[in-house]
């Protein structure tokens, strides 16, 4: 079985080396709700204090080459409650084929009704590092290899809006505004906007009360490209006391996904995630694992809590 799943993860690999050519695709997160400035440029400044957040995850544990992502935010309000900036680093890797990320975002916010309204805008770079000398290959002079660059450093843009209260959020956002296309003649990439490329986000959430401390929040997030099957994340949580969340996720594609926070204090929260393949794969994978750590540098107890939207 290990053997199957080996030669699973190949071909999925050489299906992806072509898309930096294409475009760019963001890393699979089971708590997309725990890192949405990884997704949407105006979220940057919705914690209202200087918030950090670590995540890491592993998928389809225990074999070699699998995906692997590791992702930094930091953000805050800066100069006056209505302009936040924020950072996102990430790292990604499946395979010999990986990739750093580097976003800065900046967002305006305004009161509107009875929430805040955000619109971002982000600039960050790309590093690619392919290592092909790792590949074991019949044909050591393939053209397909050797002409093809190992490593190369790609600017990108993003946008997005955001609107919070304390019941509710939706967000809105195209993460990378910029694909890029292979000349066939020098090998070099080269950068293209295309409408057509975009990868839309569409995510959402609302908070329902029912008493003695226990609340629901459902939440969903929808990615969509031109003419390709949408990517829909359904998830609920169940809320104790504002101190633990215990929750249940269906991807499409078959991932279904149980995931866990604890708020250790007011500052600090704690997150794991469990995703398992219902399809094919899961007949040989041992499933993903996730987790999130996030500190908020907030010190009074009348401040939002870490339930509200704005910290989700």
């Amino acid at each position: 079985m290990r053997i199957m799943m080996t030669r699973l993860i190949f071909k999925i690999l050489i299906i992806l080396l072509p898309l930096p050519a294409a475009g760019q695709l963001h890393p699979l997160w089971d708590q997309y709700f725990n890192n949405t400035l990884a997704i949407n440029p105006a979220f940057a400044g919705s914690h209202e204090a200087l918030s950090g957040t670590v995540f890491y995850r592993t998928q389809w544990a225990g074999f070699k080459g699998a995906p692997k992502n590791q992702s930094l935010s930091l953000h805050s309000p800066v100069f006056s409650e209505r302009i936040g900036l924020g950072v996102v680093v990430e790292a990604n890797s499946i395979g010999i084929y990986k990739t750093t990320n580097f976003m800065g975002n900046y967002a305006w916010r305004m009161n509107l009704f009875d929430g805040r309204l955000a619109m971002g805008l982000g600039f960050g770079l790309t590093g690619f590092n392919i290592a092909w000398d790792e590949l074991k290959v019949n044909d050591i002079d393939d053209i397909i290899l050797t002409d093809r660059p190992a490593s190369l450093l790609l600017p990108n843009f993003s946008m997005g809006i955001y609107y919070y209260s304390d019941r509710y959020y939706f967000g809105l956002s195209v993460p990378m505004l910029l694909s890029y296309e292979t000349d066939q003649i020098t090998g070099r990439y080269r950068s293209r906007n295309r409408i057509s490329n975009y990868n839309y986000f569409l995510n959402g959430g609302y908070l329902i009360e029912l008493g003695d401390g226990v609340d629901i929040m459902p939440s969903v997030l929808i990615k969509y490209r031109y003419r390709h099957i949408a990517q829909v994340d359904i998830n609920a949580q169940v809320i104790l006391q504002d101190i633990v969340w215990l929750g249940l996720g269906y991807r499409n594609k078959y991932n279904l996904v149980g995931n866990f926070q604890c708020r250790i204090n007011y500052q600090l929260r704690l997150g794991y995630s469990y995703s398992f393949d219902l399809g094919p794969v899961g007949r040989y994978a041992r499933g993903s694992h996730e987790i999130m750590l996030n500190y908020v540098f907030r010190y009074k107890k009348d401040l939002v809590g870490p339930r509200d939207f704005g910290l989700n």
